[in-house]
């Protein structure tokens, strides 16, 4: 008789299912649903978030573009060369002491004032070869321990720009600075 009263018929006649069971299954589908429901607003919520909070792409632009042009401005008399504005005066040389089984490859560009002294340039491409053989000269002077220390390229980038500015006339200008460029030893 107790199993009469569980499967009693609804007015259509089909068994009705206990309502302990469909309350369960409708939590489930509730819990899934605000959880999709709660993804879904946190995603929009983000998406706002960021487009409001990001910066302008045209005032990003705007930013680059005057930094770029106060950097240029700050370096207009400023010119990077070497032999030719695009190619670095390069050496490659065996290291003193070593017997031909270490060598050292550099490669260095000249900064100077393109606008107190226009004619460098020039004549920095006409003295290319005296300035390529003075460096190697020098190079290849270097043990593996004056090659290696900590110090090593900037002491290089000093003797360089010494090298350089004494092979130059004084009434053609001097060289500002060396910037090494490549430093391989190996």
């Amino acid at each position: 008789m107790a199993d009469e009263k569980k499967l009693e018929k609804d007015a259509e006649g089909k068994p009705e299912e206990p309502k302990a069971e469909k309350a369960k299954g409708n939590n489930k589908f509730m819990f899934i649903g605000l959880i999709a429901g709660v993804l879904i607003i946190n995603t929009v919520m983000a998406f706002f978030l960021v487009q409001m909070t990001s910066p302008k792409k045209d005032k990003v632009a705007e930013d680059v573009l005057k930094k770029d042009t106060a950097h240029a401005n700050a370096e207009h008399s400023t010119h990077v060369a070497a032999t030719t504005a695009d190619a670095p005066v390069e050496a490659v040389v065996n290291i003193a002491g070593t017997d031909g089984e270490r060598f050292l490859k550099i490669a260095v560009a000249f900064e100077f004032d393109d606008v107190a002294h226009p004619m460098l340039l020039e004549a920095l491409t006409h003295r290319a070869p005296k300035i390529k053989s003075m460096m190697i000269d020098y190079l290849s002077k270097l043990t593996l321990v004056e090659v290696t220390e900590p110090e090593a390229k900037e002491k290089i980038r000093k003797d360089l720009l010494r090298i350089v500015n004494s092979s130059i006339p004084k009434a053609e200008g001097s060289i500002r600075d060396v910037y090494i460029v490549n430093y391989i030893i190996q």
